[in-house]
């Protein structure tokens, strides 16, 4: 890419895992001057940080599917050199219903399957068999997804940021846009010259758009939940996450204990959200028809963390419409994690002219025209 000693290919706004997904695959194909700015003073404060860690590839909008398959075939075997230490944990998972033959679950499994993931209805009897503890969950439905698993979050965004030059405690305060192009970026700590721009601001990503003049898309925040009861009997041995579709709620083992949420999506402001103290109550609310076994488990910490949606529901990836070197990446829906590795191949070969691993289409900013 042509520019200055001076000038950068491509400023990256957001340090988690949509940002550095993308960067990473940008410095794959070759671009060296590329800059991560993160507005916290280390990255991964926010959704990249909070989450769960499940990498589930069976979801209901197919647009999602094919991403989180491509996302957990990266995971599952990374380029050499990648990381020093397993990203995966190959556990599967279980989504259930307590409504007999949801059909949910159907266009869930056709999903999946049409993005090469093998899932399969399950019987009452082999759930049990892998999770003994659900014998008194009253739940009629049962999908396996043998091929998820659980996700060293910290591993991984470590790994995609490793290469990286990344500008920490870094704001963004405005854009400097001519003809249709940005010319400047205006930051906490200077300006900044590139041939790119990359929004993957998550939860700030629509006012990051609207500084710049770009296609004014709602992306929307949404609260979530975690919850974890410390260390339990029995609870140290890695399983299947189990994830309740209706009502919402899911858990999976974590650090000799279980990790729980009440799959809560209240819409809230840009930032750290707080704990509401009542989401004990959400959570052993939604335990007691689910899974009443665990509905008195003792909650030893809980936090929550921001998911950020388009109006659609589906990813918002490419060039915005009207700023022509203004590249989206935002919208992810909590499926960030599993995604990412996907989402930042797409979004680098967007951003380069190069074929895209898969149809872009879906994903295009211009669709909400």
């Amino acid at each position: 890419m042509a520019g200055s000693s001076h000038r950068l290919d491509a400023v990256i706004i957001g340090g988690g895992f949509a940002g550095a997904a993308t960067a990473w695959w940008l410095k794959h194909h070759g671009v060296e001057r590329i800059k991560v700015l993160e507005q916290e003073d280390m990255p991964g404060i926010h959704a990249s940080g909070r989450n769960a860690g499940i990498a589930r590839q069976g979801v209901p909008e197919p647009p999602t599917s094919l991403l989180a398959a491509l996302g957990t075939s990266f995971l599952r075997h990374p380029p050499p050199g990648f990381c020093p230490t397993p990203l995966l944990e190959p556990t599967g998972g279980f989504l259930l219903s307590t409504v007999a033959n949801d059909p949910r679950l159907d266009e869930i499994q056709r999903n999946a399957m049409a993005a090469g993931v093998h899932t399969y209805p399950a019987s009452r009897s082999e759930v049990l068999d892998k999770v003994p503890s659900l014998m008194e969950s009253p739940f009629r439905s049962a999908l396996a997804c043998p091929h998820d698993g659980l996700v060293d979050i910290h591993a991984l965004l470590t790994s995609y940021l490793a290469p990286l030059e990344v500008e920490t405690s870094a704001q963004v305060t405005g854009f400097h846009v001519d003809k249709r192009k940005i010319t400047a970026v205006e930051t906490s700590k200077g300006p900044l010259h590139a041939d790119w721009v990359v929004n993957a601001a998550g939860a700030w990503a629509g006012e990051v758009a609207r500084l710049a003049d770009a296609s004014p898309l709602a992306i929307t925040p949404r609260r979530r939940h975690l919850l974890h009861t410390g260390p339990l009997d029995g609870a140290g041995t890695p399983a299947p996450y189990v994830w309740c579709l209706h009502p919402a709620v899911y858990f999976r083992t974590e650090s000799r204990g279980l990790l729980l949420s009440p799959c809560d999506e209240a819409t809230w402001k840009p930032g750290l959200p707080p704990a509401d103290p009542e989401a004990p109550a959400w959570l052993s609310e939604r335990l007691s028809t689910t899974f009443p076994h665990l509905a008195n488990l003792p909650i030893a910490r809980m936090w929550a963390g921001l998911r950020s949606f388009s109006d659609d529901g589906n990813f918002v990836i490419g060039r915005d419409p009207k700023v022509s070197n203004f590249l989206w990446v935002a919208g992810l829906g909590g499926h960030g994690m599993t995604t990412s590795a996907a989402v930042g191949e797409l979004a680098a070969a967007l951003l380069l002219g190069r074929v895209p691993p898969l149809d872009p289409a879906p994903y295009s900013p211009a669709r909400f025209k």
